[in-house]
């Protein structure tokens, strides 16, 4: 907490009632006191200039309160530094701790200065209670809502992840959300619109899930782990459902989400914004029935129950695949390989941990002998050899020997190692993966 004070002290001195001159990085008008949507004008107008150290260390605030506060943990830096500044705004004419004439009149040259007498670690303590209080308010229970085409089957729920996938005909399963607080009232559950007829951006799109990932946090903070969370699952479902390869058609992915607040925060306002296109618009339909969705279930049950480390590699894993699901060409095939070296790869050796980890796959697309010439592509990519992928100098070679595709066979790769990695790491009598799970990779 000390570290986070003297920041807290630091940034007073650094907010400038008078022009510094050369160091100036702008300057900013407002009306002291607290503000709320309803006053249009009044107060005292203050006038303050910041320096590049200024931003620096409402950022420095940011990163700590998120990093060594677990109750902020999933806010956004946006929304917090918006909230530190703003809160010194609301306070900075607060009796308790400045001298209210000094700060309007600008007789001293930064806040600090304008500060009463008094223990200055109080001092900071008071200010920091208002920027945690400030970002409580902004911190809601979210439900975030994504649609995707060309995934179809029943519903069910992954409870270790707070994620709901929901056949948009299945009243039971979205109205035991709406108990749960959510205003999913205001969303008519087939169409997509809004219940008074107000069109949203799913009411024109072709689907039959709703991806519903329950979390806590800012809006803009909520909405980031949201993107984390179902870019996981996409790829746990595609690694678990894909034989093949799919064909990607031209339409274009869905990106737009819902964002629907719980009533306990007080928030009424249904926000919808770009989260990305977490999934690509496949030519054929993928049906979870029965046999899919226990696969999905079991696999999350495994990964549950690994160490933290490992639990980590797999996640990261499981998003740049989905990374490499929804980019092409060499965008997606070093994505894939990157999903590689995060759930095998360790500092210093590279090549080799990633094979060692291949061998313990199961073995049926022969891919101990494949990943020698996958790594060596991958090589000639990252490293500029090739500009595309038939460019490089093995390329029909590879086809000739396998009598596939280098491009394919690498995402099939991945997906293989990802539905098969909670059963590897659950395997503690393998020294191998001991190594690899504790050493991450450059």
């Amino acid at each position: 907490m000390k570290k986070l004070l003297d920041q807290v002290i630091a940034l007073t001195k650094n907010i400038h009632l008078r022009n510094p001159g050369d160091g100036n990085y702008g300057m900013e008008q407002f009306f002291a006191g607290k503000r709320d949507s309803f006053m249009l004008g009044g107060g005292f107008g203050i006038s303050w200039w910041y320096t590049k150290t200024t931003f620096k260390l409402v950022e420095n605030i940011s990163f700590i309160i998120t990093n060594e506060l677990e109750e902020f943990a999933e806010c956004d830096h946006k929304t917090i530094q918006d909230i530190v500044r703003s809160t010194l705004h609301e306070i900075c004419m607060d009796e308790k701790v400045f001298r209210g004439d000094d700060v309007f009149f600008s007789r001293k040259s930064s806040l600090f200065e304008c500060r009463k007498d008094g223990d200055i670690t109080e001092y900071a303590q008071y200010i920091l209670n208002f920027f945690l209080s400030n970002i409580r308010s902004a911190i809601s229970d979210w439900c975030v809502i994504y649609t995707v085409p060309r995934l179809v089957g029943e519903s069910f729920s992954v409870d270790s992840e707070e994620i709901n996938v929901v056949n948009k005909r299945d009243q039971h399963t979205w109205k035991s959300l709406e108990e749960q607080g959510y205003l999913l009232r205001e969303l008519n559950q087939e169409s997509g619109s809004f219940s008074d007829g107000r069109t949203t951006a799913f009411t024109n799109q072709t689907y039959d899930y709703y991806l519903i990932a329950r979390v806590y946090g800012t809006q803009q903070g909520s909405k980031f782990t949201s993107s984390l969370k179902l870019r996981k699952l996409l790829s746990v479902i595609y690694s678990i459902t894909s034989g093949s390869s799919r064909t990607k058609v031209a339409a274009k992915p869905y990106s737009v989400s819902l964002q629907i607040p719980n009533k306990s925060s007080g928030i009424s306002t249904i926000a919808m914004s770009e989260i990305g296109e977490l999934l690509p618009y496949y030519a054929n339909d993928n049906v979870l029935g029965e046999r899919e969705v226990k696969e999905i279930l079991n696999w999350y049950t495994l990964e549950a129950g690994l160490p933290a480390e490992q639990k980590n590699r797999i996640s990261k894993c499981a998003h740049f695949i989905n990374k490499g699901m929804n980019t092409d060409d060499i965008d997606s095939y070093i994505h894939y390989f990157v999903a590689l070296d995060a759930l095998f790869g360790r500092r210093g050796a590279v090549e080799d941990s990633i094979k060692c980890g291949v061998s313990l796959l199961p073995q049926a697309g022969h891919w101990e002998e494949k990943i020698s010439w996958l790594f060596d592509l991958r090589n000639e990519l990252v490293h500029g050899g090739s500009r595309f992928i038939q460019e490089w100098s093995k390329y029909m070679k590879y086809y000739r020997h396998f009598s596939t595709e280098p491009s394919n066979d690498m995402e099939q790769l991945a997906f293989l190692a990802l539905r098969s990695s909670p059963s590897i790491f659950k395997n503690e009598s393998n020294d191998s993966l001991r190594w690899n799970a504790t050493a991450p990779a450059d």
